[in-house]
């Protein structure tokens, strides 16, 4: 079983890291293009800069999932020193559940803001579409993340190793 969970994970990131990529690539075509199109015809691409935000976005965004996938989130090191060694296995264990249950109330107001867009119909004024689909990052970050937590405390051995951190 712990087996299949890293294995789902693993696919998990490697989507996500491609769509990170994939938006960050848009961000910079959409703004060299602009660029040269205001260079050599001196106006730039309608919507470029816009398009160039909402790509950015679902890339930074997706980041936070991509961070909790490969143990790179920030913590308090200081605090190491202060439990004893014998009970670090529990104690992250109890970090990872505490993480899961933060996730999951984020994820929860990430839904119900989402839901207030669609609801009240908001659109993008430049190209006239509406903005949650693009929201919808949001809650798949928090509950992407909150299930890594929660797989994380069922099965120690997959959870990645923090990354070093200066102290």
């Amino acid at each position: 079983m712990e087996n299949r969970v890293r294995h789902g994970l693993s696919w998990i990131f490697r989507i996500e890291v491609f769509i990170a990529c994939t938006s960050l690539m848009l961000v910079v075509g959409a703004l060299l293009a602009d660029v040269v199109a205001r260079e050599i015809g001196g106006d730039g691409i309608f919507g470029a800069q816009r398009f160039a935000v909402f790509a950015n976005s679902v890339g930074g965004l997706l980041g936070f999932a991509i961070v909790v996938h490969t143990g790179g989130h920030l913590r308090v090191g200081v605090v190491d020193k202060l439990i004893p060694e014998k009970w670090e296995p529990l104690v992250i264990r109890l970090c990872d559940l505490i993480s899961a249950a933060l996730c999951i109330l984020l994820g929860y107001l990430a839904v119900i803001f989402v839901r207030s867009t669609y609801d009240l119909g908001d659109t993008e004024p430049v190209f006239d579409i509406k903005i949650w689909p693009i929201q919808m990052v949001l809650p798949y970050l928090f509950g992407a993340s909150a299930l890594r937590y929660l797989c994380y405390a069922a099965f120690p051995a997959i959870r990645p190793e923090d990354k070093e951190i200066e102290q």
